[in-house]
């Protein structure tokens, strides 16, 4: 394993790092698995957003004795609402989620205690200059969390939160697919602006993921990068309809890609068991031509407007629709209905017919994607 310091904080973290977006749902003999893997092959930083109770307790029960060997990341303003992730501001449940955090991994501090999910200018201003960050504030002047970080996906409020010099770590989405596409529209439609609305000023002076990067080196923050699979939608293996076959990375170019960026200190990829993270380890043993990203070319630029990134920051739904997989199996059969979506789309516990129509899933949707107009076209792809 190699290190790679992130930024001023006096840490070095491994550079491959553990997600665990997949794990959610997973057995305690397969978190154990993919944990014991990780630490073995000098994995040291391990990043829990949310997961389901029972998530936690599993990888508590997973690092227990071996807490010391890892950094840990957890989240305020993200929790759990009947088995649904939910990105909340509620002052009252994300002090009990953080409490619960606690216990339930059987610690007393966190390494990194992430701002969560912030693109938006007013909910920037609200938590930084509110109860959030300055509880935040109070949990590492009490040494129950070492580091402050900030998670957003808008370049514009991420480079706000690194200028203020209150946050620590910054973590940003950083893949050939986030990276290739315009700059972001999020800004515009948090204002309730199409991009095209958008003056030409407004669009010249939106900054770079490049001058984010920069800035983060400038200032000592460390760059986590997340999603650096894109959801999988970059990968040879990827499945999921309008973009099969337009990039075709294996885990190891993916990851090689993200860690071009000097500035980038791991990514943190989200496996969802052994095999998937041996996949990403092979990056140490590759070849330079195994880690050749040359293949990704800017003209396949256009094709990449409106995809899903099967995120789930859409959630949680009021009717309990899996959003994220109805929308993935909808784009796979838009590529070619099969019996076997259609059984799987059978099994959904609660499919798109459900759907009210009330659009809170697009409102959170922080890459500009119509998740309700998905459930839409879902219904007429599996009527």
């Amino acid at each position: 394993m190699r290190y790679r310091k992130l930024g001023n904080t006096g840490l070095e973290v491994s550079e491959i790092s553990l997600g665990c977006e997949y794990v959610w749902f997973s057995p305690e003999e397969e978190v154990k698995a993919v944990v014991d893997t990780a630490l073995a092959a000098g994995i040291n930083y391990i990043d829990i957003f949310v997961g389901t109770a029972s998530t936690r307790e599993n990888f508590g029960k997973a690092l227990r004795g071996r807490r010391d060997k890892v950094y840990l990341a957890a989240h305020l303003g993200a929790a759990d609402r009947d088995g649904q992730y939910v990105r909340t501001r509620d002052e009252a449940v994300c002090k009990t989620f953080i409490r619960e955090f606690y216990e339930k991994l059987e610690t007393d501090y966190v390494d990194v205690l992430f701002l969560h999910n912030c693109d938006d200018m007013q909910d920037f201003e609200n938590i930084m200059n509110g109860w959030m960050y300055a509880y935040a504030k109070e949990l590492k002047d009490a040494g129950k969390a070492r580091l402050i970080g900030f998670s957003s996906h808008n370049t514009k409020v991420a480079m706000e939160a690194v200028k203020t010099g209150k946050v620590d770590v910054l973590m940003f989405p950083v893949n050939p697919l986030f990276n290739m596409l315009p700059q972001d529209t999020a800004d515009a439609r948090m204002r309730g602006l199409t991009l095209a609305q958008l003056t030409q000023e407004e669009k010249d002076a939106y900054p770079d993921k490049q001058q984010l990067y920069s800035l983060c080196k400038e200032r000592g923050v460390g760059l986590i990068a997340m999603k650096p699979f894109a959801g999988g939608n970059i990968l040879k293996a990827h499945e999921e309809g309008r973009l099969k076959g337009i990039l075709e990375l294996t885990p190891v170019q993916a990851i090689s890609y993200v860690l071009s960026f000097p500035e980038v200190a791991c990514p943190v990829p989200g496996f969802g068991n052994v095999k998937e993270l041996n996949e990403g380890l092979a990056y140490f043993t590759a070849t330079e031509e195994e880690k050749d990203f040359s293949s990704i070319r800017e003209s396949l630029l256009g094709k990449f407007s409106g995809q899903c990134m099967y995120c789930n920051h859409c959630q949680p739904c009021p009717v309990k629709i899996d959003i994220a997989e109805v929308t993935k199996l909808a784009d796979m059969a838009e590529t070619g209905m099969t019996e076997e979506l259609k059984v799987r789309y059978a099994a959904l516990p609660v499919n798109a017919s459900a759907c009210l129509g009330c659009g809170a899933c697009t409102k959170r949707c922080p890459f500009d994607i119509d998740a309700a107009a998905n459930m839409a076209r879902a219904r007429k792809l599996f009527r």
